[in-house]
């Protein structure tokens, strides 16, 4: 039996007369909304959030390729209560601006989908590819990705709230260092 959090009913298969049926020999309704654990929080840590890839090893303004970040993301999630499992399907949102730097009006950009169980690990991570296509005639593009679904068996459905979703930039040390320094606003 799926439950989805949106929907927050029983998909049943089968008539609404075997739903009497049922009833009558002590399975209950099927058709009856059934309590449903909410979805994980998701994070964008303000570190990884924003981006900045400067061409050599100068950083000015000058030396700016693309500057990007997360400006939100659009997500759901839904509960297998046979299988004991939670799957998470989020979709990142991206805005980029060309630097004075680029070569070229096409940027490849990698972020991170991660999730933290409740103890505090991280069990899954994945790297995903974004080209950032500009038009001639404009420095800016948005871009809603591809949806990224993540599945986590679960001992107990009601321990799903408790995990932690995270999304930001794949960056390198320096990158991450520059974040870190000069702030993200």
């Amino acid at each position: 039996m799926t439950i989805g959090n949106g929907l927050r009913r029983v998909y049943a298969l089968g008539m609404v007369s075997l739903g009497g049926l049922l009833s009558a020999c002590g399975g209950g309704n099927p058709f009856e909304e059934q309590p449903v654990p909410v979805c994980p929080a998701a994070y964008l840590p303000k570190d990884t959030a924003k981006l900045v890839q400067f061409s050599g090893a100068g950083r000015d303004l000058t030396d700016v390729i693309v500057e990007a970040e997360f400006t939100g993301y659009l997500g759901d999630c839904g509960y297998d209560l046979d299988d004991k499992e939670l799957d998470v399907i989020i979709s990142p949102i991206i805005t980029a601006e060309l630097g004075p730097a680029a070569q070229n009006r096409n940027v490849q950009i990698k972020y991170f989908v991660a999730l933290r169980d409740p103890n505090g690990t991280f069990i899954q991570k994945s790297v995903f590819d974004v080209n950032m296509a500009f038009a001639d005639n404009l420095n800016m593009a948005r871009i809603r990705d591809e949806q990224v679904t993540l599945s986590v068996p679960l001992d107990d459905v009601w321990t799903g709230p408790d995990y932690e979703i995270y999304l930001g930039f794949q960056l390198s040390a320096d990158q991450l260092e520059y974040n870190r320094r000069f702030g993200t606003d």
